[in-house]
């Protein structure tokens, strides 16, 4: 299984036969030296502000389509690195995304709203939360697929009523507290592994077919998050913190956010896979009339936290 390497006291970051090279001045200005091979590395967080990165190793990285995360000095991801020419049919694929026809786009977003809520309905039932916002969750998956578009805001009253069941009435998302922060981190986490994969795959994660505004760079990543958020959200509310600022600890359990098993036509694989799955599956819904669209499942028991 591929790791996540979390970067907090490393001065230098570079490459050397084809291993991640990780410098760091210790006691008495003795270096100190760790590697590991890019093969074993699903993505890269740095948190430490000085650290230098070298061009190669930027490079190699890219290539490989591992994500190079950096967050400021709060700990929130604020950048990552994106390969322009990751795909050899890069030109052709965002043609057929500029063209993908509306018919499809809403009924796909209709299938990952569903899912979604879904998923946040099966965190409350594991969690033995109120029977009757499960009950509700439920009834707005079903209109949400019965209804497609017209049943949109259905999704945001769902999302809102299972937030204050996970943390509290007084809970409102966006807030600047202990809570919000560490769903933000952990959600731009996965952002970050799935904007990769839209690269890598010859789209462009600003061309969304759900999300659409013009000021946000990742739309088509937006779309496809939805799915997967509980996962973050598991972590968040067995360690749940009133101060604003992240603990280690809180950042290193969300970091394997990344790594966890999700079902793909009832088969566990990691998480990375599952959205190269996904991925392929929305060209060919989006191509081919006789393709149907598949959404990962999320398994609580299957979690590895």
């Amino acid at each position: 299984m591929s790791s996540v390497v979390h970067i907090t006291n490393a001065n230098e970051l570079s490459i050397s036969n084809n291993q991640l090279v990780m410098s760091n001045i210790g006691i008495e200005d003795v270096k100190q030296v760790n590697k590991i091979s890019l093969k074993d590395i699903l993505a890269i967080i740095i948190e430490n502000c000085r650290c230098k990165i070298t061009g190669i190793l930027q490079l190699r990285l890219s290539e490989k389509n591992i994500p190079l995360i950096i967050c400021n000095e709060k700990h929130q991801p604020v950048l990552h690195s994106l390969g322009l020419y990751n795909h050899f049919q890069v030109t052709m694929r965002i043609n057929e995304q500029v063209n993908w026809l509306d018919k499809k786009k809403n009924k796909l977003w209709s299938e990952i709203a569903a899912k979604k809520i879904k998923n946040q309905r099966t965190l409350l039932q594991f969690l033995d939360k109120s029977k009757d916002v499960v009950s509700k969750l439920e009834m707005y998956e079903k209109n949400i697929l019965i209804e497609g578009k017209e049943a949109e805001h259905q999704e945001a009253i769902a999302a809102r009523i299972y937030f204050q069941e996970l943390f509290g009435k007084k809970f409102k998302r966006f807030d600047d507290d202990g809570i919000n922060s560490a769903l933000n981190y952990g959600y731009a986490l996965l952002r970050s592994l799935i904007s990769s994969k839209i690269v890598a795959k010859g789209f462009h994660p600003s061309l969304g077919f759900h999300h659409k505004s013009q000021f946000n760079n990742y739309n088509f990543s937006d779309d496809i998050i939805e799915i997967f958020r509980p996962m973050v959200d598991y972590v968040v509310y067995f360690n749940q913190k009133e101060e604003t600022e992240l603990s280690k600890e809180l950042r290193q359990k969300l970091l394997l956010a990344l790594t966890q098993k999700v079902y793909w036509k009832n088969k566990k694989y990691e998480l990375s896979q599952v959205i190269d799955y996904f991925l392929d599956n929305i060209r060919n819904y989006f191509i081919d009339k006789n393709v149907e669209i598949e959404i990962p499942e999320l398994r609580i028991d299957a979690y590895e936290y």
